[in-house]
């Protein structure tokens, strides 16, 4: 173990920690977009609602005035 970390130099460490960086970015992105697919499905959902909300409104003014 200690052998290991006796062979592990500062470049390595910087190149690991850009590596990570990188990788956390990358992650960052996804749940970026992930949040908007779902704040875009949400809002659609919201619209269909209100759509039907709509039209079982009227559907119940036709069958009153039959």
């Amino acid at each position: 173990m200690y052998l290991l970390l006796a062979q592990i130099t500062q470049d390595d460490l910087q190149r690991e920690a850009l590596r990570l960086q990188h990788d956390y970015q990358f992650l960052t992105y996804g749940l970026i977009a992930a949040w908007v697919i779902l704040a875009v499905y949400v809002m659609t959902m919201i619209g269909r609602q209100k759509k039907l909300k709509r039209e079982i409104e009227s559907l119940r003014v036709m069958v009153d005035e039959k």
